[in-house]
C-alpha cells in the first residue's frame, strides 16, 4: 500500500500526550489523577477491601496484587511509563476529593494516535459501589480526555468504553452519562464462560463540558 494511500487513513493531527500531562479531574467530592508516589498501599486497600465484588468483572483481582509490594511496584511502574513519550496508557487512581482515600481506578487506555481516541476503563472498591462514584469519576475523566489541550485537557477526539453485558453496574454508567450503544459483540471474550461485550462512546462535539456528560440529542440521548 502506497504511502499516500496510507497517509488518508491517519489524521493530519494525530494524538501526542500534552506536555505537562493534565491536571486531576475533579466532580464534587471525586477526584481522578495519574497514580503518585505513595499511592502503593493504599491502592492495594482499596482492592483487597471486599476483593470478591470485583472478582466476577476483574479476572485480575483473583491473583494480583497479592501483597502491598505489589501495588507499590505497580505505582512506580505507571509514573515511569508516564514520562516516556511514546506512552499510550495512562493509569489513574479515583480518589475522595477530601480525605485522599483512594477509591478505585481507571484511566485512559489504548489509545491510538493516528485516530485520537482512546478507551476507559473502571472498577470501585468493594465498599464503595452502588454510591455513583464511577458515573462522577467516568463523567470527570471524560470532560479531560475530550477538552483540547490548549484548555487543559488530553485533546482526545473520541472516547470507547467496554463493558460484559452482564455487568448491569458498568453499563449503568455508559447509559446515566448518556453514551451512545455503538456494538454488541457476540461470544468476543471468555471469562469462566464466552461473554458478550457492549460497546459505548463519544466524540468530543457530543459532549457537555460543564456537566461532564452527553449534550441532549446526542450520542445515546434520546
Amino acid at each position: 500500500m502506497s504511502d499516500a494511500w496510507m497517509a488518508r487513513l491517519k489524521d493530519p493531527q494525530p494524538w501526542s500526550a500534552p506536555r505537562p500531562l493534565p491536571q486531576p479531574a475533579t466532580a464534587g467530592d471525586i477526584c481522578v489523577r495519574l497514580y503518585q508516589q505513595g499511592d502503593g498501599p493504599a491502592l492495594f486497600a482499596a482492592i483487597d477491601d471486599r476483593r470478591e465484588a470485583l472478582l466476577p468483572w476483574m479476572a485480575w483481582a483473583s491473583s494480583d496484587p497479592r501483597r502491598v509490594d505489589d501495588s507499590i511496584f505497580y505505582v512506580e511502574r505507571c509514573r515511569r511509563a508516564y514520562e516516556k513519550a511514546d506512552c499510550l496508557d495512562f493509569p489513574m487512581a479515583i480518589l475522595d476529593a477530601s480525605s485522599g482515600a483512594v477509591l478505585g481506578g481507571t484511566g485512559l487506555h489504548e489509545i491510538v494516535p493516528d485516530l485520537r481516541q482512546a478507551e476507559i476503563g473502571y472498577w470501585v472498591r468493594g465498599t464503595h459501589q452502588g454510591k455513583g462514584i464511577c458515573t462522577r469519576a467516568i463523567g470527570a475523566l471524560i470532560s479531560a480526555g475530550l477538552r483540547p489541550t490548549e484548555e487543559g485537557g488530553w485533546g482526545l477526539r473520541r472516547i470507547l468504553i467496554f463493558n460484559d453485558v452482564e455487568n448491569v453496574a458498568s453499563r449503568r454508567v455508559c447509559v446515566k452519562l448518556g453514551l451512545r450503544l455503538e456494538m454488541r459483540m457476540q461470544k468476543d471474550r471468555y471469562l469462566d464462560s464466552y461473554r458478550d461485550t457492549l460497546g459505548f462512546a463519544v466524540l468530543a462535539d457530543e459532549w457537555d463540558f460543564e456537566h461532564n456528560r452527553t449534550k441532549p440529542g446526542t450520542a445515546g440521548q434520546n
